[in-house]
């Protein structure tokens, strides 16, 4: 009887004790089935490192971006977690990212897709795991933060999870996976000494082979590499065992308590205001009419305050939200905030005509064009916001991650930098050395098919260039193209659209005779 009681005693202390966050839920069957979750993000991270191994934009990061969500879908499925209608367009908008990336050599474009797919991949798993179709957008900015950390926070579960998994495991079940590694081991020499037999057979495959084991078989490239592997076997394994842990409330909690008086009478006072210099802008900007101040003209005029349009532009945008989110419903608060609305659309169009202006006397630059882009995206944007005003119910985040996903996948296929050598060269009448300099210096390779057609007409360089054109075109070819691009035949990773089009262009161009770097390496 005390042994049986000792137990009883025993029993409830240790049905007590802390459960760790990784064997609940979710994190569990990760555990169970630890062999598999870990294998399939071990092998997205050696296939990570071989696309992306110096290698930013070429060929093979479409492939890598197929191959996150495809790992992703696998460990979804396995923790019986069906695949959202959503996901398919967080997925789809990613590839369509990394086919734009490989299209391009715009290193501030090929950034910006980088952190839109980081992006993306984030949402797209909170989308999976949580009910989102009511967040507001500071909702989801919070539980995006919140997320974040629990991916940082679940750098040490594969740990902790694979020594439970394999203190449980019955490992005779894994010999075959001991013998498999056995044998890797066991063929390794013997296909070093058989690849360099072969490599001295045939010129070309030994030209292969050399390289690769040049730029291998290096202390820093496989330490490199190791690492790479790491961050893409940890990042994808971490993005879900962050989720897994299940610390972002699904509610939103309702914070429009406040007296709407107040706000009425803030926003109605801006509102008057806006109105009034609304009525200015048609006025004098759009219509022309009306006496300007003394020694001020109405190309100057045009030219003034974009950016502060643009500003007060984007504080109207958030100071509707917040009244939205901290007012109750009030019939006169929402006219007054449609008013406001409707202001800061004339402010939009304002804020265009003059960046148009600016653009007709001055031409395109790259922060000409993201504005133009960017007020065509705010106006669209803020369209949500008015049905959002009479309609409270209406999904913001997501009419927002629709529209800046559109519209940014379309601005990537665009290029940038050759819509502004395009225009530059259809519009500038006569460049001058500042006009010279920018499309040969400043911009990527993107714009050399462009510059390359105007350049053929010897006159126009000679203005710029005393070299000679032969001289000119070597130097230019080693500035926008040879340093950045590097393909061999050996390494088909690195092919990117931009830069084979701007080597097709130099080589059809007659004078030019210097041998490309594809040429060089044959």
């Amino acid at each position: 009887m005390s042994e049986m009681n000792s137990m009883n005693s025993v029993e409830p202390m240790s049905s007590m004790e802390p459960v760790p966050a990784w064997k609940k839920g979710k994190q569990e069957v990760i555990t169970q089935q630890f062999l598999l979750f870990m294998g399939a993000a071990l092998g997205f991270g050696i296939l990570y490192t071989f696309c992306m191994y110096q290698n930013p934009n070429g060929i093979t990061y479409p492939v890598m971006i197929v191959s996150v969500y495809g790992v992703l879908f696998w460990m979804l499925k396995r923790l019986s977690i069906e695949w959202k209608r959503g996901s398919w367009f967080l997925a789809s908008a990613a590839v369509l990212l990394g086919i734009a990336a490989c299209r391009t050599a715009d290193s501030l474009l090929i950034m910006m897709i980088k952190t839109a797919e980081f992006l993306l991949a984030v949402i797209f798993v909170m989308h999976q795991f949580y009910d989102d179709r009511e967040w507001s957008i500071g909702k989801y900015l919070s539980s995006m933060a919140v997320y974040l950390c629990c991916v940082i926070a679940a750098a040490v579960y594969p740990f902790f999870q694979g020594k439970e998994f394999f203190r449980k495991a019955n490992l005779k079940k894994y010999k075959t996976v001991s013998k498999v590694a056995l044998g890797l081991a066991a063929a390794l020499p013997i296909l070093l000494a058989a690849g360099l037999l072969l490599g001295q057979a045939d010129a070309v495959f030994g030209a292969i082979v050399v390289h690769w084991l040049e730029k291998i078989l290096n202390v820093w490239t496989i330490l490199i590499m190791i690492v790479m592997t790491a961050f893409g076997t940890f990042g994808v394994y971490c993005l879900i065992c962050g989720a897994c842990m299940d610390q972002i409330s699904g509610e939103e909690k309702m914070v429009r308590t406040h007296e709407p008086v107040t706000a009425v009478t803030c926003m109605s006072a801006i509102a008057l205001l806006y109105l009034f210099f609304c009525g200015i802008q048609v006025i004098y900007l759009f219509l022309g009419k009306g006496s300007l101040p003394e020694g001020v003209t109405y190309s100057s005029y045009a030219r003034q305050g974009f950016f502060q349009l643009l500003f007060v532009a984007v504080m109207n945008l958030v100071m509707v939200l917040m009244n939205l989110k901290f007012f109750r419903k009030s019939r006169l608060l929402n006219g007054v905030l449609t008013v406001i609305c409707g202001c800061t659309y004339v402010m939009i169009a304002s804020a265009a005509y003059r960046m148009i202006l600016y653009v007709r006397e001055y031409h395109l630059t790259y922060l000409r064009v993201l504005v133009l882009w960017f007020l065509l995206l705010l106006a669209c944007l803020m369209a949500g916001v008015v049905i959002l005003i009479y309609k409270n119910r209406f999904p913001l985040f997501s009419w927002c991650l629709v529209l800046i996903s559109v519209f940014f996948v379309g601005f990537s296929f665009m290029r940038p930098e050759r819509v502004i050598a395009e225009y530059n060269v259809n519009h500038v009448k006569e460049w001058s050395d500042s006009d010279f300099q920018y499309m040969t210096q400043v911009l990527s390779a993107d714009a050399v098919p462009v510059v390359l057609k105007v350049l053929e007409d010897d006159a126009v360089l000679e203005r710029f260039y005393s070299g000679g054109k032969k001289k000119f075109l070597a130097e230019y070819y080693d500035w926008a193209v040879s340093r950045n691009y590097q393909v061999r035949s050996s390494d088909f990773r690195t092919w990117n659209l931009s830069f084979e089009k701007a080597e097709q262009s130099f080589r059809n161009c007659l004078l030019y005779t210097s041998p490309s770097p594809r040429d060089r390496s044959v």
